[in-house]
């Protein structure tokens, strides 16, 4: 075939649907062919929608999701699978962080909720060390995953030596090597202080840190007594940088996420329901700075919409549904059918329904405690949640409007942890059990 009939198939096979495009693959070679070259199925199996929040009400709970109602249908949240464990669910599912559909679970286990698959990973080589775990992965590049364990000053440490050091030596797992190793990554510019200044509470060895992951860059939060900083983790030439984060709200109450734009800080600015979104700027000539991008108080948001199990587009993903799903097998024909349920969902970003409000009038403060459950991936958007009504909203970057999404159940229980979760459904991981 020759190239512009290659060129005119690539284009008529992109506007079909993922079971549509499956079966004119087993066509003959040369669409065979054209459909793994361009990797036009692999479209429909990417993280590329914003379809839940994956979260944990505590530790030691299974994790639960919320999401849209064709969601909840195919994805549990549940981990029973791990370690072929029946109990699992209930004995320990601690989320220690999140990247592209996939979580990385306690210390040593990574698992993808859609497709079921796990892989364990190998005991570290720094013992019992204080860290803080992060996880890159990015399915549209490769189906290789990192671990990266970042070192952070042990409690009752008070010493001059600058914080972070000129060479940062940090624990790294390869699913390529299947092995961890030291890697050492080059400061550039200065250190945030010294070990003594650093915070002791918030470097706990249970706290949690939300990081970014940004074109090739991995983005993690740092606390020092002058002040909160993130790393700038630059995964391509190994170097790092400091950029202090702004000033002005409760130090202890901030989320970094990534959105279409970029790296994001939410700042709560009185511990309740107010907060300033600030997007981080950076320049090709160096130029770093964060951009105050929205200020916005919630408090008249759970006076706006009901406060009714079912309620919303988005759900609280039952017992019930969760068990079923364990019960059957995932599949390609399963992620096909998936992705033709999200299509034909009445749900969409864009939508300006009479669900979405104006927040310009709003009062700029508030009393009721909410929180940042993370970011879309890709658009400007960020999802809140009324701690005490359990109502969840996403707010529009742009725009400042807020759009009601549903009940989240936590069972009177704080939301210990929340990401936004784009399903995955390669089938592909490295290590897989």
């Amino acid at each position: 075939m020759d190239m512009e009939h290659t060129d005119l198939l690539e284009d008529i096979l992109r506007g079909l649907p993922p079971r549509a495009l499956a079966i004119s693959r087993s066509v003959c070679k040369a669409w065979r062919a054209t459909v793994d070259h361009c990797r036009l199925l692999q479209a429909g199996l990417l993280p590329l929608s914003l379809d839940a929040v994956i979260y944990n009400i505590d530790k030691i709970d299974a994790p639960k999701l919320f999401a849209r109602r064709s969601t909840t249908r195919y994805i549990t949240s549940r981990l029973d699978y791990l370690d072929n464990r029946p109990d699992y669910a209930e004995v320990t599912g601690e989320i220690t962080d999140y990247c592209n559909g996939l979580l990385l679970v306690e210390t040593d286990k990574v698992a993808n909720p859609a497709t079921r698959q796990w892989a364990s990973l190998p005991p570290t080589t720094c013992g019992r060390c204080y860290n803080n775990r992060y996880l890159v992965y990015d399915p549209t590049v490769s189906p290789h995953y990192e671990a990266f364990y970042v070192p952070r000053v042990p409690p009752d440490v008070a010493c001059s030596k600058e914080w972070p050091p000129s060479l940062y030596v940090m624990h790294v797992f390869s699913s390529v090597t299947n092995c961890w190793r030291e890697r050492s990554f080059r400061r550039e510019g200065d250190a945030a202080g010294t070990m003594a200044d650093m915070n002791s509470d918030f470097n706990s060895d249970g706290e949690l840190y939300y990081s970014a992951h940004w074109q090739g860059s991995l983005y993690v939060p740092l606390r020092h007594e002058n002040g909160d900083f993130v790393m700038k983790i630059k995964l391509w030439n190994d170097s790092y940088q400091v950029i202090e984060l702004p000033k002005g709200g409760r130090g202890s109450l901030f989320r970094l996420g990534k959105s279409k734009k970029g790296v994001y800080c939410v700042q709560d600015m009185d511990g309740r329901c107010t907060f300033k979104i600030w997007l981080l700027s950076e320049s090709h000539a160096g130029a770093i700075d964060w951009v105050l991008n929205n200020e916005i108080c919630f408090e008249t948001a759970r006076r706006t919409y009901p406060c009714k199990r079912d309620s919303g587009p988005w759900i609280s993903q039952t017992l019930q549904q969760k068990e079923s799903l364990l019960e059957e097998d995932v599949n390609l024909e399963v992620a096909n059918k998936y992705n033709e349920a999200i299509s034909k969902d009445d749900f969409e970003w864009d939508s300006d329904d009479e669900n979405v409000v104006t927040t310009v009038d709003w009062p700029k403060k508030g009393t009721h405690l909410f929180w940042c459950l993370g970011f879309h991936p890709y658009k400007e958007i960020a999802l809140f949640h009324d701690d005490y009504r359990s109502a969840t909203f996403a707010y529009y970057l742009n725009s400042s409007k807020v759009r009601y999404l549903g009940i989240m159940e936590h069972e009177y229980s704080d939301v210990a942890i929340s990401f936004a979760y784009t399903p995955c459904w390669t089938m592909d991981l490295p290590g897989r059990k």
